[in-house]
This record gives C-alpha cells, structure tokens and sequence, in this order.
C-alpha cells in the first residue's frame, strides 16, 4: 500500500506538470529548497527524456554563500543538461557535448551535453533570462520532453524563460510561521496580476512612462523617468490618466509616493511583469491595499506551490499547520516534495 501511495503521488506530481514543455523553479528565500524539488521533478518523469539546467549553481554539496549542506542533482542516462564547462568538468555523471551555446560565464562556455552515465551533475548556467531562453530552446531542439530550470533567490526573472513556475515557500525564511505564509501570500498575488487587453500589446515598444485614457489611447511623458523621481513623475500625470504605464521597475519609493497622494490620483498601473514590482514585503502590502489596478504584459503562470516546512538553520514547521495556512493565502495545488512524495 505505501508503495501505491507513493506511485499515486508522483502521478499527481506528473499530472501538475503536464499541461507545459518548461517549468522554472523559484523561492521565497535562498535555502528554500529548490534544488529539493528539482530533483522531484526529475523523479515523476523517469519515462521522459529532461532537459535541465540552472541559472544559478546548484548541485555542490555545500552552498557557496552559506556553507549549509545541498542535496546534489542526480540525472539519470539519456538526460540533458546545460551547464557551464567547468561544471560539467567537476559532475560525477558521465556525458557527452552535444552543442555548444556560445554563451560564456566566469565557469566556461554552457554547453549542452547528453548523460551517458547517470550521476551526480553540478548545475551552472546563464545569469541572464535572453541566455536562459537560448539554452532552453537548445535544449528543445536536441530533443528534451520537458525543460526545467532551477532558480536563485535573488534572480527570480529567469521565470520568463519557461512557460510555468514552481514556487518554492520554505521555512528558512523565518522562524515564525506566520511571516513566511504572510510573505508568500503577497508574492503569490503579484505573480498573479493579469494581463492587459490584446490592444495594449505595442505597449513594451514604448521606452519612457506615458498615460492612457479611458479609449486606451497612449500619450508618451517624454523625459520622465520612475528612477530616482517619483515625484516628478506623477506630477506629470494628468487628470485624466486612466492608467500610468512604467516600462521599468516599480520600486518602494514609486510605491510610497503612489501611497501618499492616494486621495489626489486614482489610475491603474501597467508593467512589463510581475517580476517589475521590486519592492519590500511591507511596501508591496501597502501598495495592494491601494486597491488599485496592476496590469501586466506578460503574466506569469503558476503551476503549483511547493511547501518546505524545515529550515537548514534548525527550526521546522509542523507540516499539516503549514499547509493549511498556506491554503488561507492560495488556491493553487499545495506539494510538500519532502513528504508526499515519499
């Protein structure tokens, strides 16, 4: 019976992961457990042929940053993986090149190579999302079934290069429970700010901040730039904004500003994508509870939640309390890869 248990919850695993070709993995904090869930992943698809990649380093033993210890990423024979040369250098899998990107790091050239030899790999990749696109329509082309693509922390942009996340909430964030779920809650709903009408799709053409009406007619603010001035540039809005569009990073001071004259202006606000909205937990609360609209040009979406309730730091969560907090913030699937997968 634990053995059919287990086969049933790495179909449902299989099943959340259907519906897309690439999944990116990112978390709420570093040490989350990606790497955990990567490895997952890999697990539910033993039939397919994965192409795998990172656009950070994952699958040393120890972190870089912290010294705290990670579990490794083991690739079965006929996988592909996109990794920097001296990565591959340093896996304990065999594999041979199949292509070369042309996409240099500070570890070598990313190479894309087939695992003749199951093992072991060390994951290091490109730090951009244009090379992380690059390396995932290779991977595509030389006959991956499924791509995924392990994150980091800081760099959560790479979701642009799949067509589906994996959001990671682990316990490392902070000790209190209720933080971490507080936190993931405000991530999860900017990850899910919807798109724009098919008629606005010109705007990422647009280099400056403009306005629209209420025709969705777009007027250019020439010379004004979000960085560094808000002020200036609300005060350059007019009366009759419907929405404010800001081709750059929505960041706290643009924020704060929007908060402050909350009572003298009432537009929408359009960005490039969710990822846009670089701010503190704290300033992004305030700026949801303006009530106001946010849209984006290109939406993110989200395949399932995956909890980790222990930290490598010591403290643990209790798992069902966690996830039924976590069910009072997302409707989406809840996984604990840890758990239910075993």
């Amino acid at each position: 019976q634990g053995a059919g248990q287990k086969g049933a919850r790495i179909q449902t695993l299989t099943a959340l992961c259907a519906p897309w070709q690439s999944l990116c993995i990112a978390g709420n904090v570093k040490n989350a457990g990606k790497t955990t869930v990567l490895n997952a992943l890999i697990a539910a698809h033993p039939k397919a042929r994965l192409g795998v990649s990172s656009i950070g380093l994952d699958g040393e033993e120890l972190d870089t940053v912290s010294r705290l210890p990670k579990p490794r990423v083991f690739l079965p024979a006929g996988s592909l993986l996109a990794t920097a040369e001296d990565c591959l250098a340093q896996s304990e899998a065999r594999a041979r090149v199949a292509a070369r990107t042309g996409i240099r790091t500070g570890l070598g050239e990313i190479l894309v190579a087939s695992v003749t030899r199951p093992g072991n790999c060390l994951l290091g990749g490109p730090s951009t999302v244009e090379g992380m696109a690059a390396v995932r329509d290779s991977l595509l082309r030389l006959g991956a079934d499924k791509v995924f693509i392990d994150g980091a922390f800081a760099r959560q942009s790479h979701a642009a290069a799949a067509q589906a996340m994996v959001y990671v909430v682990g316990a490392h964030a902070s000790p209190f429970q209720s933080r971490v779920v507080e936190s993931a809650g405000l991530a999860l709903r900017r990850f899910a700010l919807p798109g724009v009408p098919e008629a606005w799709q010109a705007l990422p053409a647009q280099a400056n901040p403009g306005w629209l009406d209420h025709q969705g007619r777009y007027t250019a603010l020439a010379g004004a730039s979000a960085l560094g001035k808000p002020a200036a540039l609300l005060d350059a809005v007019p009366a009759g904004a419907c929405w404010l569009y800001l081709p750059g990073a929505l960041d706290t001071a643009l924020a704060d500003a929007l908060v402050a004259r909350r009572n003298e202006q009432a537009f929408g606000l359009i960005v490039q994508s969710a990822l846009s909205l670089v701010m503190s937990d704290a300033a992004l609360g305030r700026l949801f509870r303006l009530g106001r609209g946010i849209r984006v040009l290109r939406p993110l979406t989200l395949a399932f939640v995956a909890l980790n309730p222990y930290s490598p730091a010591g403290h643990r969560f209790d798992s069902a309390a966690f996830r039924q907090a976590m069910r009072g913030v997302t409707d989406l699937p809840l996984i604990n890869v840890a758990e239910d997968m075993n």
